[in-house]
């Protein structure tokens, strides 16, 4: 098996647990001990930019690279700088505004350093933060928007889609899904971030706990699933740690002898 350089890890349910404001104190050490030993260690996020800015929880470890968007956005440590940039395509936002005009389908639209929402129902969910705009989505046909974030049932997904040419689901849950462009995702962003490095997916390990997890855990050497992971997730990875309060990160790491 190749010698793993780099270690790609998502946020929310990963290295953050759900209703917690600071990494758990043995992922901290882990991360730390992976650093220490030579391996480049990386975010895999569907936030955007701008989120990772204002959470202090990240701030105990360096990272030495940001996957952003679901993969739409990646930086190593300057978000201004970008070396991988895939946005929505234009005919995509011509087409969904206007079918989105009078109906009652809460979306919020991101771009590089501003999230707005087109109704107050996409926003303060646990997903979209409650102090986000809500704001006349005619906004998208002149601002480059590099995910959508519908709160649509699966029922929803095929009409919803149809009407945003060009572009893809991305789903956590039964409530929720990012809309991407084609050819998006983690796994193309976990892709762009090894290339820009030099190295080879089969060098990466990738942890994750939710469904948009799944194509980045799949394209990863090694891709590990969360202990309190969904279960199609768990399914997809090689295999399952321990949960994410439960030094699940640390004890994946000493399984492959990484720490």
């Amino acid at each position: 098996m190749p010698t793993i350089r780099a270690a790609f890890f998502d946020i929310d349910g990963t290295l953050l647990p759900f209703g917690h404001d600071r990494m758990p104190a043995p992922t901290v050490a882990a991360l730390q001990a992976l650093r220490r030993r030579g391996v480049g260690v990386y975010i895999a996020t569907g936030r955007p930019p701008v989120d990772i800015d204002f959470l202090t929880a990240l701030r105990a470890v360096e990272f030495d690279g940001f996957v952003t968007m679901n993969g739409q956005y990646c930086y190593e440590r300057d978000p201004d700088a970008p070396f991988y940039s895939h946005p929505m395509p234009p005919e995509a936002m011509r087409a969904l505004v206007p079918w989105l005009a009078g109906k009652h389908l809460p979306v919020a639209f991101l771009e590089r350093g501003f999230t707005y929402a087109n109704c107050a129902e996409a926003t303060g969910n646990g997903i979209v933060e409650p102090d986000v705009p809500v704001l006349d989505p005619v906004r998208a046909l002149t601002r480059t928007t590099y995910q959508l974030s519908a709160f649509i049932s699966p029922e929803w997904e095929g009409e919803f889609l149809r009407h945003c040419p060009g572009c893809v689901a991305v789903r956590w849950n039964d409530q929720f899904a990012d809309i991407l462009p084609a050819g998006g995702g983690k796994d193309a962003g976990l892709r762009a971030m090894l290339a820009h490095k030099g190295l080879d997916p089969a060098q990466a390990i990738a942890f994750g706990d939710a469904r948009n997890d799944i194509p980045m855990l799949r394209a990863a050497g090694i891709g590990v699933a969360m202990g309190n992971a969904d279960d199609a997730v768990k399914a997809a990875a090689d295999f399952v740690t321990a949960a994410d309060v439960d030094d699940g990160i640390g004890k994946a790491l000493r399984r492959v002898g990484l720490v």
